[in-house]
């Protein structure tokens, strides 16, 4: 098993990265799919990470801090990803679109449709 230290720097590394692709990834296509397999090196480490005691977690809290401050940032920024491609879909499509995702993911009806009536 690695050092819980190292875990958690190569997991702030790949915030880091995550954030870099997050900016990318309206873009460039390849940047998406990067940014995928990089969730699944997220998770990996995540993984090794609860493995560890919560005792010991304590021992690095400003590494914990930072942590918190990067998936929040990238949280925001990913957020805004949805805003920005919500607003494009919708002055291209408005005029035909009888939905749009709202900044926690679901579909918000905007007009009632042939395809989203209620029955």
């Amino acid at each position: 098993m690695k050092n819980l230290q190292e875990l958690l720097e190569r997991f702030i590394t790949l915030l880091d990265e995550e954030r870099r692709l997050l900016i990318k990834s309206i873009e460039d296509k390849e940047a998406s799919k990067a940014l995928l397999e990089l969730t699944d090196k997220k998770d990996k480490i995540l993984k090794e990470i609860f493995t560890y005691d919560k005792e010991e977690l304590k021992k690095y809290g400003d590494y914990i801090q930072k942590i918190d401050e990067l998936t929040q940032r990238n949280r925001a920024l990913a957020m805004n990803n949805i805003e920005f491609l919500n607003e494009i879909f919708d002055a291209i499509f408005s005029h035909t679109s009888p939905a749009q995702y709202t900044k926690e993911g679901d579909i918000k009806s905007k007009k009632e449709g042939l395809f989203n009536k209620k029955v």
